[in-house]
């Protein structure tokens, strides 16, 4: 069924946006090959979807070739039978994704453990997978080594049981040091591939501290109580203080040759199995302390 805010969009568009995955051409070669239907009928691809429409889409579109296994410098924190603490690095995709099929986190991992060291439950393509880091976010994950500790520690995440806290650089000065965001989250009608408070979305929390601040920046420290997509990134934009270097949402022209955002995900705390906290720490990575320091946000 088609929401009305995305009534007359092109179907390969929507399907495109809906699932960043697969390459809007691949999606237009299912459209032509007639395995992907409009209420139950042949369609082109530049066919704009009204409301009440529905949707019918071969399995095939969302099949995943195999996923070999890569050595990687995984920066393991901590491990044990039923989980491991990995300290993630800079553009590292988590997880196979259209025709992205090497060079990601899961590569790695399958390298280091085997596809049987690892749960499955996510996903023939997400071995291991409880949760994600956006691409070029930093630090702290947990991956699950069996189905067992992946259904526990996914139960964390869904009932909120999972502290995260991250390291974020950000433009601007804040009149209020400390606050909590709490509104909803929901794709952006006007680009899709984005996230955008919205009160058709879920709801999103987190809560901030300034660190420090200079003239123009400040070092934040960011408490997630939701883990909505982009959700950091779109709760600062919210407040007039996009992170530095994002080019999804920060749109703010400096002088740094820099192309990604400045956000490390620094704590990550849980009750385990056994009903013992267990806490993890990660310092922030090089190009993060680099800009640190040059604008005198460091120690």
């Amino acid at each position: 069924m088609i929401l009305e805010a995305f009534e007359n969009i092109r179907i390969d568009k929507y399907i495109s946006d809906e699932f960043e995955e697969i390459p809007r051409e691949k999606i237009k070669t299912f459209i032509k090959d007639k395995k992907i239907k409009v209420n139950n009928k042949d369609i082109k691809p530049s066919y704009k979807l009204e409301i009440g429409d529905e949707l019918e889409i071969s399995d095939e579109l969302f099949e995943v070739p195999e996923i070999k296994p890569e050595p990687m410098d995984l920066k393991i924190i901590y491990e044990n039978d039923d989980f491991a603490i990995i300290d993630k690095d800079e553009n590292v995709i988590v997880h196979p994704a259209g025709s992205i099929i090497t060079g990601t986190l899961v590569n790695g991992l399958l390298y280091k453990y085997g596809y049987q060291g690892l749960s499955h439950m996510g996903g023939d393509d997400r071995p291991g997978i409880v949760h994600r880091l956006d691409k070029d976010t930093t630090g702290l994950m947990v991956i699950a080594k069996n189905n067992e500790s992946y259904k526990y520690l996914k139960t964390l995440f869904e009932t909120r049981k999972v502290d995260k806290e991250y390291l974020a650089i950000v433009h601007g000065n804040f009149e209020q040091k400390t606050g909590r965001i709490e509104n909803f989250m929901d794709r952006d009608p006007n680009n899709r591939r984005k996230m955008a408070v919205s009160p058709s979305g879920r709801v999103a929390i987190s809560e901030y501290e300034v660190l420090k601040e200079v003239a123009g920046y400040s070092l934040v420290k960011i408490h997630i109580i939701t883990g909505r997509t982009h959700q950091i990134r779109v709760h600062m934009t919210h407040l007039n203080h996009p992170l530095v270097g994002d080019p999804v949402y920060g749109n703010v022209k400096t002088n740094f040759n820099l192309d990604h955002q400045l956000l490390h995900c620094t704590y990550l705390g849980f009750t385990d199995k056994d009903g013992q906290y267990v806490s993890f720490n990660a310092q922030p990575h090089e190009t993060f302390l680099k800009y640190q320091n040059v604008l005198g946000l460091g120690e």
